[in-house]
């Protein structure tokens, strides 16, 4: 009996594995055909107008369309309606989202719902019991997944930002000393620069164009960006712009600390490279150490697993680790302080 049990769950997974390899074959054929037709398309002169819509299309309008009808519903209910606000900075910053909270909402409804349906799928083919919990622990992880890539971009967006800041601190500077105006200035650090810092540049000028107050656009543009430069330019330009005084000297002193400070951070960076591996590898060793005593031998972690005890005891490891690697990070992180 055993036997032919195993020998089914070996054929369906064979099948199972083949479809998806196929799929895989399938899309990445098409997805060179695809690019072969744009390479080529601009040098053909196409006589028969193609009406047809790629399946890709079909699949991205079906889920623009699926997310929309989320939206109406999760609109209705006003505990979406409160939750999505909290994502409205993330729409006016800089356009992380790139669409309305509440479809974004509906995206995190939607990949829970994804998470869950892949849960029933791997318990089918493993004949194993659905139970309340696994779905319910799936739907969770799917709905917070969007949530972490959110995060993790808006980080990468801001190191950006700041990587970049001294760059438009130069520029202006510069526009200053060649007798441009605040807003001129901020027109050419639009211009001459890419990425995020030059769409929060892009903003300041719309903003100045349409007659808002200096010091608002200023400090609605310190508060998206959040950073001791985007301070110092803030605070600087609100003073001369209430007090008078030379403006190209005050701004020499901005980018001479701005170039200061970003030296001592890469000095300091430099001088911590071995400690900071140093953390990474007790960090990892842990995992590591769990994971391969559970792949040499799994009924010696199985019982934590199984047991209400052995959950607790997971939990309280997993506490004790996280709190483990804040203390360290905070401990280990240095603050240029300029």
């Amino acid at each position: 009996m055993s036997n032919s049990y195993d020998i089914n769950l070996f054929v369906i997974q064979s099948i199972l594995i083949i479809i998806l390899f196929g799929i895989v074959l399938w899309l990445v054929k098409l997805s060179r055909i695809t690019r072969l037709e744009r390479r080529f398309s601009k040098y053909s002169v196409n006589v028969i107008e193609n009406k047809e819509i790629a399946l890709f299309d079909k699949l991205i309008r079906l889920y623009t369309k699926l997310r929309k009808n989320i939206s109406k519903f999760l609109y209705k209910l006003k505990i979406f309606d409160e939750y999505s606000l909290k994502y409205e900075k993330y729409c006016d910053n800089a356009s992380v989202i790139r669409e309305d909270p509440m479809d974004y909402m509906s995206t995190k409804v939607l990949t829970g719902f994804a998470m869950m349906i892949l849960i029933v799928i791997s318990d089918v083919f493993q004949y194993k019991p659905i139970t309340s919990f696994q779905l319910l622990t799936a739907f969770l992880i799917g709905f917070f997944i969007p949530d972490v890539l959110l995060i993790s971009k808006e980080k990468m967006r801001k190191k950006q930002i700041e990587k970049d800041m001294l760059k438009a601190i130069i520029i202006m500077n510069n526009s200053f000393k060649s007798g441009l105006s605040i807003m001129q200035a901020i027109y050419m650090v639009s211009n001459e620069l890419d990425g995020p810092i030059s769409e929060e540049f892009k903003k300041m000028y719309i903003d100045l164009s349409f007659g808002l107050n200096m010091e608002v656009v200023f400090e609605r543009f310190t508060k998206r960006i959040d950073t001791k430069e985007a301070r110092y330019i803030t605070t600087s330009l609100n003073v001369l712009n209430k007090t008078g005084g030379n403006i190209v000297q005050v701004f020499a002193s901005v980018e001479r600390n701005s170039f200061t400070r970003k030296k001592l951070e890469e000095e300091l960076g430099a001088l911590a490279a071995s400690s900071s591996a140093i953390f990474k590898i007790l960090v990892v060793i842990p995992v590591l150490l769990f994971a391969t005593v559970f792949a040499l031998n799994p009924a010696y972690l199985i019982p934590l697993f199984l047991n209400p005890v052995g959950w607790f005891l997971l939990t309280l490891m997993l506490l004790i680790y996280i709190v483990y690697i804040i203390v360290i990070r905070k401990v280990m992180k240095v603050k240029v302080m300029l």
